[in-house]
C-alpha cells in the first residue's frame, strides 16, 4: 500500500527504480542548496577554501544526479557512479598531490582510465557510455578549473555572480517565469545583466566586460539546452522537476567560465 501511494504521488509507473531515483534526486537537491548557502557563509567569513570546496561539491552532486538518471542506484550499478565520481574528482587530487603534473597530462591519464573502465562494462549500452563520458569529462575539467590559482584569485567575484544568479533563477522557477517561449531569451539576458552588473563594481574595462558577458551568456544558454535534451532521453528519470533546470543552469555557467576563459577576458589578458 505504501509503495502504491508513493507511485501514485510521484506519478510513476510501477517501476521501483524510478521511485528511488526520484527520491534520490530530491535528497541531492537539498545538498545543492546547502552547499550554495555554505558559499554565502564562505563570503561572510572570507574563507576561500570553504567556497572552493563548495563549488567542487556542487559539481560532484550535479554529476551524481545526472548519472543516477542512467544507472539504477537500487542495483549493483551504483558502483559505476562511485567510480565516475572518483575519476571526476581526480583533477583536484592531481592538483594537490602531484603539482608537477601538467593539466593536459592528468587529462590524458583520466581519459585513458575512463576508456579502459568502460571497455569492461559489457552490459552498458553505447548511449549510456557516451553520455557518461561526456558529463564526466566536463566535470573533470570544471573541478580542475576551480582549484586553478587564477580562479582562486577571483573566487569571491565568481561567488557573487553565482549566488545572485541562483537567487534570481530560483525565483523565476518558483513563479514559472522561465517556462514560456522566451526561456532562451530569459536565460541569456539573466546572466548577461548579472555578469555585467557585478563586473562594473570591479576595475575592469567596459569593452572587456561586454565581451565576457556576451560570450558567457551565449555558452550558458546553449549548454543548458544541451543538458535538458540529454535528460529527456534518460531511462530512469525522464520526468524532470523544476529545480533541475536551476542547477543545470548554474553548472552551465561555471562550465562557460572555463570554456570562454572569462576571467582572462574581463582582465584584458586575451
Amino acid at each position: 500500500m505504501f509503495v502504491n501511494y508513493i507511485i501514485k504521488f510521484f506519478n510513476f509507473q510501477a517501476y521501483p527504480s524510478k521511485i528511488f531515483a526520484r527520491m534520490f534526486q530530491i535528497q541531492l537537491r537539498y545538498f545543492q542548496y546547502i552547499l550554495s548557502l555554505a558559499i554565502f557563509v564562505g563570503i561572510l567569513i572570507s574563507s576561500t577554501p570553504l567556497i572552493s570546496s563548495c563549488f567542487v561539491g556542487l559539481t560532484l552532486v550535479w554529476l551524481t544526479e545526472m548519472l543516477s538518471g542512467q544507472f539504477d542506484i537500487n542495483s549493483d550499478k551504483y558502483y559505476v557512479i562511485l567510480i565516475l565520481l572518483l575519476l571526476s574528482f581526480s583533477s583536484v587530487s592531481f592538483k594537490n598531490l602531484f603539482s608537477s603534473v601538467e593539466p593536459y597530462e592528468s587529462f590524458i591519464i583520466f581519459l585513458v582510465v575512463l576508456m579502459i573502465y568502460f571497455l569492461f562494462q559489457s552490459d552498458v549500452n553505447i548511449f549510456k557510455i557516451g553520455n557518461s563520458i561526456f558529463i564526466t569529462v566536463i566535470t573533470f575539467l570544471v573541478n580542475g578549473y576551480i582549484v586553478d590559482p587564477f580562479f582562486q584569485e577571483n573566487i569571491f567575484y565568481i561567488a557573487y555572480i553565482f549566488l545572485l544568479l541562483l537567487f534570481l533563477k530560483t525565483l523565476a522557477t518558483y513563479f514559472n517565469v522561465q517556462f514560456g517561449n522566451f526561456q532562451f531569451f530569459f536565460n541569456f539576458f539573466l546572466i548577461f545583466i548579472v555578469f555585467n552588473g557585478v563586473s562594473t563594481f570591479y576595475d575592469y574595462k567596459t569593452v572587456n566586460i561586454f565581451i565576457g558577458g556576451t560570450s558567457i551568456a551565449l555558452f550558458t544558454t546553449f549548454i543548458t539546452h544541451v543538458f535538458t535534451k540529454l535528460r529527456f532521453e534518460y531511462e530512469i528519470t525522464s520526468k524532470l522537476s523544476n529545480q533541475i533546470y536551476v542547477f543545470d543552469y548554474m553548472f552551465a555557467f561555471v562550465l562557460s567560465l572555463y570554456l570562454v576563459d572569462a576571467l582572462n577576458v574581463v582582465n584584458g589578458l586575451f
